[in-house]
């Protein structure tokens, strides 16, 4: 069983366990500013910045397989990326990664002991 120890261990080594595992993806963040004053509709604005995340491609699924991921059906070009805690990805539009734009379609908050690292599922946005 985990001790206390072994989470604070983790949470110290995680730098070193991710060192030449990330690569810098683009986030979308859509924030609410204000409200409109005639129409009280919220006004959003949307700001982008660079976070560094493990981009993991899955490569299981192929022809005439079905796979499911936390209920959602794996589709050819599904993505698992993993963030680190300090981003909020419930209020992230869309990731771009080297032009190529992606959207959450899934993500769950993971770790040993207790979260270190946020998944998300990524789909391609057509």
């Amino acid at each position: 069983m985990l001790t206390k120890d072994d989470v604070a261990w983790i949470k110290e080594n995680r730098a070193e366990i991710l060192e030449s595992r990330t690569e810098p993806v683009v986030v979308e963040i859509e924030s609410q500013t204000g409200t409109d004053p005639y129409t009280g509709e919220p006004i959003v604005e949307t700001t982008k910045e660079t976070v560094y995340v493990v981009w993991k491609p899955i490569v299981s699924v192929a022809e005439n397989e079905r796979s499911v991921v936390g209920g959602i059906e794996l589709l050819k070009g599904d993505v698992r990326v993993s963030f680190p805690l300090n981003v909020d990805i419930a209020n992230v539009n869309n990731i771009v990664r080297a032009g190529v734009p992606y959207r959450i379609i899934a993500d769950d908050a993971l770790g040993l002991g207790e979260p270190n690292r946020q998944e998300a599922l990524v789909r391609r946005v057509t």
